[in-house]
């Protein structure tokens, strides 16, 4: 119930008015006003508030009857410039670009003020349908004002399409007489050249006014009243020289339009777009009209495709700019130079391309070195690896130098980092240090067989800066620090050569001659399929008796072997360690094996008693 008498309370304070459209639409207009005013004469003025608003509504009223006579009128048009008989100048031709442009601005002023009065009469016809008793006293006022901007907005629409058939009339009436106009293309081309120069001065002298203002703002709160003359000078100036190059160049656009070079036409026309974008907002409204209407004409003269089709291109070219410039915004700043995205990107390019050609660098040394017998496997893997190193720190300078890093400086650099490596590189710097003395020294070549420790032996697969990767005849891959082959011994088993005496032990049986094992086994170990080196004054194969055991005697096969057969002892021993079985055997010659006899002595009678 509370609520209910709340809802009827409300909908009594409002009251539900409507547009009173009699005061801008009807025959008894004028009659109607009269009404009005009488009605306006009869209210009471006890407060300041209300003779104010009395008052308003009297000015208001006054207004609304001019604007029912209004007649659309668009401003004079200077026919006389552009004669249909005779020879046209190109200032004349000019002057009316000029006027045509200033119909733009008029016209556009209109949309503009149309928009600003139908957000006025939105607000309005809001508040005369909401009127509540309070402010029942505004009413007509909101009425009147309503009425007023309703015809304002009619007439404006009104004169906004009479100057718009206007343009339409004179910008086809400037496009008609292009033909007749008398242009001097070397004096525009000159006279644009010689503002630009001009220009371009003035830009100098900006640059060496406000340096010249930063300096001043540092020892004092204010600018001199001199400096401001001269910052103030050289700001009209500037935009005087820009608008009357402007002007130069869409004169000249017009000129080669008239000459049909097209290409000329769409170059100034552009370069226009580019000057116009820097002036000020007021004056680039200005001469965005006056080029639209030069658009106008390219399109009928050029064609709107060429045009669009340039646009294009120019866009194109515009995105590509932009985001050029934006790649070229520094990031960071180091050692004085901006670090930007492009300066990146081409440090990542650099380095890319540089590790790629060390790359390619290796593995062509590598392929030359399989097809030439002439150059080792492990000359070519140093002239490779040296070689590649020497690539990436070139590379390293180069990205280095394209971000503006002074060169002269990497001693400062290498300075500093010294300390660092004294401390905690130095097992870095030792190992680096020994992987170049073990590349030019070659005490240590690829594919050498080596022996590190007792656990640790094989062929040499690869020798790097700062290890050396070495495979056992397990296929495990063992990689060790280089210094460590400077510090400790290692063994080369094919240092020089690969030729390697093994000795292989043996024994037989007491009892046995001497001269038939030697005999016995070297000539069996001549018809047999062993690998190892035949008899030479340097490489004899002997047989040596080593010791008389408590079983046997004892021999040793002294053989030298080469190749595979060197680099792999354990089954080359075996292989031997096999032959010498199976010839004792088969001729019979006893293996002997530790044996014991036991004897046992009696000395005492066992007498057992009944």
């Amino acid at each position: 119930m509370k609520s209910f008498i709340t809802f009827i309370l409300l909908s009594l304070s409002l009251i539900a008015a409507d547009i009173d459209t009699k005061l801008y639409d009807g025959n008894d207009t004028i009659a109607y006003y009269v009404e009005i005013s009488k009605s306006i004469d009869l209210e009471p003025s006890n407060t300041e508030e209300d003779k104010e608003r009395i008052t308003a509504e009297r000015k208001i009223l006054d207004k609304l009857k001019p604007l029912l006579d209004f007649q659309t009128k668009t401003t004079a048009f200077p026919q006389t410039l552009l004669p249909d008989d005779q020879n046209i100048s190109m200032e004349n031709y000019f002057s009316f670009l000029n006027a045509l442009t200033d119909i733009y601005s008029t016209n556009d002023t209109l949309k503009e003020d149309e928009k600003v009065i139908i957000d006025k009469l939105k607000y309005l016809k809001d508040a005369i349908e909401n009127t509540t008793l309070e402010y029942k006293q505004n009413l007509l006022l909101n009425q009147l004002e309503y009425a007023f901007y309703k015809l304002k907005k009619r007439n404006n629409t009104a004169s906004s399409k009479a100057y718009e058939k206007l343009i339409v009339s004179e910008e086809e009436r400037f496009t008609h007489k292009l033909k007749q106009v008398n242009f001097d293309t070397i004096t525009l081309e000159k006279q644009r050249l010689e503002l630009k120069k001009k220009y371009e001065k003035t830009l100098k002298e900006e640059t060496v006014l406000s340096m010249s203002k930063e300096r001043e703002l540092m020892y004092r709160e204010t600018l001199s009243e001199a400096l401001n003359k001269k910052l103030s000078s050289n700001n009209i100036e500037k935009t005087n020289l820009l608008t009357a190059k402007i002007n130069q160049t869409l004169l000249l656009t017009l000129a080669y339009v008239q000459k049909n070079e097209t290409d000329k036409v769409l170059e100034l026309f552009h370069a226009s777009k580019t000057d116009i974008g820097t002036l000020d907002t007021p004056l680039q409204k200005h001469f965005t009209f006056k080029r639209t209407i030069v658009k106008t004409l390219l399109d009928k003269e050029v064609g709107a495709g060429t045009v669009a089709l340039s646009n294009v291109q120019q866009g194109a070219q515009s995105l590509y700019m932009y985001t050029y410039k934006a790649l070229n915004e520094p990031l960071f700043v180091f050692n004085e130079h901006g670090i930007s995205t492009i300066d990146i990107v081409m440090v990542i390019f650099i380095f890319v391309f540089g590790f790629l050609l060390a790359a390619f660098y290796r593995r062509k040394i590598m392929k030359l070195a399989t097809k030439h017998e002439k150059i080792s496997l492990s000359s070519a893997k140093i002239i490779a690896n040296i070689g590649s190193y020497f690539i990436i720190f070139i590379t390293l300078l180069i990205a280095l130098k394209s971000i503006g890093l002074d060169l002269s400086n990497l001693g400062l650099i290498a300075g500093a980092l010294s300390i660092g490596i004294g401390f905690g590189l130095q097992t870095l710097v030792s190992n680096l240090a020994a992987g170049m003395i073990l590349m030019f020294e070659r005490t240590i070549r690829l594919g050498d067989y080596i022996e590190v420790s007792e656990s640790i032996r094989g062929t040499v697969n690869d020798i790097k800066m700062r290890s050396t990767t070495i495979t056992t005849n397990d296929n495990i891959d063992v990689i060790i620090p280089n210094s460590s082959f400077i510090q400790s011994n290692v063994i080369n088993w094919t240092l020089e050569n690969d030729y390697r005496r093994i000795h292989i032990p043996f024994s037989v049986a007491y009892g046995t001659d001497n001269e038939l094992v030697e005999k016995i086994v070297l000539e069996e170990l001549k018809h047999s399929g062993i690998n190892y080196v035949e008899q030479a004054p340097k490489y004899r194969t002997l047989i040596w008796m080593t010791g008389m055991g408590a079983s046997s005697v004892d021999y040793e096969l002294v053989v030298w072997v080469r190749g595979d057969s060197s680099t792999r002892p354990a089954g080359t021993k075996s292989d031997f360690l096999k032959f010498l079985y199976v010839i004792l055997r088969k001729h019979h010659i006893e293996i002997p094996f530790p044996q014991m006899d036991l004897h046992i002595k009696n000395d005492q009678t066992l007498t057992l008693d009944a």
